[in-house]
């Protein structure tokens, strides 16, 4: 189970094999809110960085960069702005491994798979 404080939970012994997830706490919490939320409080268009992301194909460095570096500082922000709203676990190998196939079946939230339908706003 996640956990809501809004640290993540220091790295016991136990949790060597371990590295750390950060999700939203709330399945119906959007990332794409907090990310626009950050672009505009940093100043940078928030279109453009959708509709880049939405047509991002092959090897284009230069947007790519911007990208990463931008989702990156919005992790950072939202960590410091919304830290209520984050959730943290230690997990294995086998546990990620677990969770990304089932997202890759659809057995994600309904709300998470609405969230990504509703991505399309951004564009």
């Amino acid at each position: 189970m996640p956990n809501a404080d809004p640290e993540p939970p220091a790295k016991s012994e136990d949790d060597k094999d371990r590295h750390l997830h950060i999700r939203l706490a709330d399945d119906h919490g959007s990332i794409f809110d907090f990310i626009t939320e950050y672009l505009h409080a940093a100043g940078k268009t928030a279109d453009w960085y959708w509709r880049t992301a939405g047509r991002l194909e092959g090897n284009e460095a230069e947007n790519l960069e911007e990208l990463l570096s931008s989702a990156f500082e919005a992790g950072a922000f939202i960590a410091h702005e919304h830290p209520e709203d984050l959730a943290y676990s230690w997990v294995t190998e086998e546990e990620c491994e677990a969770e990304r196939k089932r997202e890759e079946r659809g057995e994600r939230s309904e709300a998470a798979r609405k969230d990504r339908s509703d991505q399309t706003h951004y564009a």
